[in-house]
């Protein structure tokens, strides 16, 4: 069976999946419409299940802490890179298999997601669950307003898709010169922002260039069409905090000075770790 086959069979599979449990699927999302961007519903169950200790043995994940967090306070985790497909992000602020909450006490890690991902009804619970949310302006500043309380942690993964095509090994590419909006909320709500970085995470799959049909090729894991990860150790670091003060209108000015700030935590975060890990010879390039 070939890839157009493969995919032709899951797009009827799911059709007629949604379409036989629709009379319980559609009224259900519309009553639960907005529980992504309010906070989303919590589990610590879920996010604890053993399962994801396991899943995170498999590369290894470890997550790194440079310093305690204050839990009185709202922070904006800044995730770099995006990689191929986050799994760095997924498996330390989604999930407790780093031991996140022993790391950060009353800290609450909330994964910020694009809203489609939240359209699919049978991975919506499971993402909300882990404490995942719409990374929508109304989200962000649902969160950090307040009304949760103070202790969030709102993990953006500022490059965002735009990151997947520029993925390679021994190069660290960040869509970041461009990337402001993070900022301009810090300064709304006083949130300190905090750089992480994840070392490993361009190393999860291959890039294979002889599928034409694919911008830029498409990223070559191991067994089955390449989407299995490669086993390889991902380090997430999380850097010191740049605290904030708030201000209710910033201007272009305090927007700019905060993001330099920012950028250059990125770039020492960088520097300081990457040969600690084994990546000495990785290059860091800021677009």
């Amino acid at each position: 069976m070939g890839f157009k086959e493969i995919l032709q069979f899951f797009i009827l599979s799911s059709t007629v999946s949604f379409c036989a449990f629709s009379p319980i699927i559609v009224p259900s999302l519309y009553i639960d419409r907005h529980t992504d961007s309010h906070g989303g519903r919590w589990c610590d169950w879920l996010r604890q299940c053993s399962i994801w200790t396991y899943w995170a043995q498999y590369f290894p994940l470890t997550l790194i802490k440079s310093t305690d967090l204050d839990p009185n306070r709202n922070y904006i985790f800044g995730y770099h890179p995006h990689g191929v497909a986050a799994f760095g992000a997924l498996g330390n602020f989604g999930t407790e298999a780093t031991n996140f909450s022993s790391l950060f006490p009353d800290i609450r890690p909330h994964l910020m997601l694009l809203r489609i991902q939240f359209f699919n009804p049978f991975t919506r619970d499971l993402l909300l669950g882990l404490g995942a949310c719409c990374v929508s302006r109304n989200s962000c500043e649902y969160l950090l307003s307040g009304k949760c309380g103070q202790g969030n942690a709102l993990v953006i993964i500022i490059g965002g898709r735009r990151e997947v095509k520029v993925t390679q090994k021994n190069t660290m590419i960040l869509y970041l010169k461009s990337r402001k909006g993070f900022i301009r909320l810090a300064l709304l709500y006083g949130a300190s922002i905090v750089p992480v970085i994840s070392f490993g995470e361009n190393e999860l799959y291959e890039r294979r260039t002889f599928f034409r049909l694919i911008p830029n090729g498409i990223p070559w894991g191991q067994l089955f069409m390449g989407h299995i990860p490669l086993r390889r150790r991902v380090i997430t670091v999380v850097g010191k905090p740049i605290h904030v003060v708030q201000t209710d209108h910033p201007t272009f000015s305090d927007i700019d000075q905060l993001h330099n700030d920012y950028v250059q935590a990125v770039e020492q975060l960088f520097l300081d770790n990457k040969k600690k890990y084994g990546l000495g010879h990785v290059k860091l390039e800021i677009i």
